[in-house]
């Protein structure tokens, strides 16, 4: 028997630990920040109204924040993410916030006081609707790693029990198998879902 074991895939939060410039890693950086789209909207809407007294700010200048983060945080070295310094999702906050800062800075020649360093006094604290869109992303990066460590047929059946809904029986029916090889499938899927979801950085991301 060889004594070497499969390498255990990268997931996407491991490689954000892990920059370069390869098509891979550039791949991963896209799906991401992606993913975190709406999590960053949300965030920089709650920066904009933490600086201003609760006034809601405009779409597009929610839109450009979130653009300007991303493309910070893809494109610049000194953005991007260690995670020896803390989770992600509160080096996210404190860049979305200097990112906010800057726009009413622009917007508002009074607004030059405004602390852009990331001192945690300057932010806001985390409301409800902040952290379940975190958590979301988190979810669906999750389930982005799934996806792409398990065959497609074996992640479909568990997109169409455990994500839609759909009985086992009907998806059985469907596919032309047995309800039986469905559900080994599924308890398959699940096990590895929770494999991953044990890793460190996920660990570390779900509960600080």
């Amino acid at each position: 028997m060889s004594g070497h074991f499969p390498t255990t895939p990268l997931t996407l939060l491991t490689r954000l630990r892990e920059p370069g410039e390869g098509h891979y890693w550039q791949v991963s950086w896209k799906r991401f920040l992606e993913l975190y789209h709406e999590p960053l909207t949300v965030t920089a809407r709650a920066c904009y109204r933490h600086h201003t007294a609760g006034r809601d700010p405009a779409g597009e200048l929610v839109e450009d924040v979130v653009a300007t983060v991303v493309a910070d945080f893809f494109t610049k070295g000194q953005y991007r993410y260690d995670a020896t310094k803390g989770r992600l999702r509160n080096y996210l906050r404190v860049l979305t916030n200097a990112r906010t800062v800057d726009v009413l800075r622009k917007e508002n020649p009074s607004a030059q006081s405004l602390p852009r360093l990331p001192e945690p006094v300057s932010l806001p604290t985390e409301a409800e609707e902040e952290i379940n869109a975190f958590h979301g992303a988190l979810l669906a990066t999750l389930v982005e790693d799934l996806r792409n460590q398990i065959p497609l047929r074996q992640f479909e059946v568990f997109e169409r029990v455990k994500l839609k809904h759909q009985t086992p029986e009907a998806v059985a029916e469907d596919l032309g198998i047995r309800r039986a090889a469905i559900d080994r499938s599924v308890h398959k899927t699940m096990t590895k879902l929770r494999e991953i979801a044990r890793r460190s950085e996920y660990q570390e991301e779900f509960y600080p």
